[in-house]
């Protein structure tokens, strides 16, 4: 037997040994509870295969939780003294963007805080709907050793994130970042052999709360575009946001290891229109592990990122925004479901298929229309929707998000 197929040989036997399950165990439903988020989706999936379902599903959930954007903690009102007339007026004729940095500093002491909320019900995993997820199959030449595993999972996840910021100079901010999450995991997980025979069951419903990954930001604009003060011609800025292992690993509201992204801000624009955009690197201090294939590891570490936006001043109290984020996870974090060459016993198996994380890095593309409106005095209400128009991780197709922000 060759090295590739003792690696995989756990994978069929497993299987194997289920869908041989007898008759009597076929209505048994095991009810899963007080394990961690993890433990949770590797319980749903043990009934079928090995581990590294489970744990395939887990990182990219994980994944996508933890680098989701966060509602930019920058205020929309910006005000300075006009010299010419000796009163307080806006440096900007918009709101500012809605997840992304501007090159604008805030102004020394002036403070901003904010918070936002959105909804998250995932429905693809990789190229899956989590609906009837196909995790593994044998195909044998009796139909009592055929089996197929599938899983029928709801996924969700809410974020509050709260945030503040303040102008240490009239070039320099610092601002935080607070994420509250709460993931939902639901679902069912079965194996049915050639016969049609339900040979296990396993259900959960369980939701895990608690703070996620914090972030701390600074930010320091390095150059200012030539042009009248006020209204402010732009400029460009160096932005580093560390996210902190705050939130739990095990229960998917964090990465539990140190990010630092570096990125450099331009932002500018003349009346009524302005635009900004970023690139940059984000530094993971540790890999984000799990199984892949028996016998294998999955690392993913590290991201490039790059977003840009346009603002629209639709009238002195509502700015339309669009915008668009690009993401690049490396290392991993794609699940597939590849074939699996079986031993040469006397099983009768012929084919194998796993579902498990791969190598392959996520690619995220998203698109982000949205609307800021002035309620009263320096206070804005910003609605938005995260809609995805690539993403080889779990994802959902629109994501709402509410948010307000006052400025002091």
């Amino acid at each position: 037997m060759s090295m590739r197929t003792r690696r995989h040989a756990p994978v069929a036997v497993v299987l194997l040994a289920l869908a041989c399950a007898s008759p009597a165990f076929g209505q048994k439903v095991t009810t899963v509870t007080d394990l961690t988020a993890q433990e949770v989706l590797v319980a749903l999936a043990n009934p079928a295969t090995a581990r590294a379902v489970g744990d395939a599903i887990a990182l990219t959930t994980a994944i996508e939780i933890a680098t989701a954007p966060l509602a930019t903690s920058s205020g929309g009102f910006v005000v300075k003294l006009d010299p010419t007339t000796g009163l307080l007026a806006r440096t900007t004729t918009t709101f500012g963007p809605a997840f992304f940095e501007r090159a604008l500093t805030s102004g020394e002491g002036k403070v901003s805080v904010g918070a936002s909320f959105s909804s998250t019900s995932y429905d693809k995993l990789s190229g899956f709907s989590l609906s009837a997820l196909p995790v593994g199959s044998v195909t044998a030449t009796t139909k009592t050793a055929s089996g197929t595993a599938t899983a029928n999972l709801d996924i969700s996840s809410q974020t509050l994130a709260m945030s503040g910021i303040v102008g240490v100079t009239e070039n320099f901010d610092i601002g935080v970042v607070v994420p509250m999450v709460s993931v939902k995991l639901s679902g069912t997980s079965s194996l049915i052999d050639g016969n049609g025979t339900l040979a296990r069951l396993a259900e959960t419903n369980t939701v895990f709360s608690g703070i996620g990954d914090v972030a701390g930001i600074a930010k320091f604009r390095v150059a200012r575009f030539k042009g009248p003060e006020l209204p402010d011609p732009g400029g460009i800025a160096v932005v580093l946001t560390m996210r902190l292992p705050t939130g739990d690993r095990d229960n998917l509201r964090g990465l539990g290891v140190t990010r630092a992204l570096v990125s450099a801000v331009a932002s500018g624009g003349r009346g009524r229109l302005r635009f900004h955009g970023s690139g940059g690197f984000d530094y993971w201090s540790d890999s984000v592990d799990a199984t892949g294939s028996p016998g294998e590891t999955v690392s993913v570490r590290h991201q490039f990122q790059y977003a840009g936006g346009v603002e629209v001043e639709a009238a002195p109290k509502v700015t339309l925004l669009v915008e668009f984020l690009g993401q690049q996870i490396l290392g991993g974090g794609q699940v597939v479901l590849g074939p699996v060459t079986p031993g040469t016993g006397t099983s009768g198996i012929t084919s194998t298929q796993s579902l498990v994380a791969s190598s392959d890095g996520i690619s995220k593309a998203l698109l982000v229309p949205g609307v800021k409106v002035n309620l009263i005095g320096k206070m804005l209400l910003s609605l938005n929707a995260i809609v995805t128009l690539k993403n080889n991780g779990l994802h959902a197709t629109v994501t709402p998000v509410v948010g307000i922000n006052l400025t002091l």
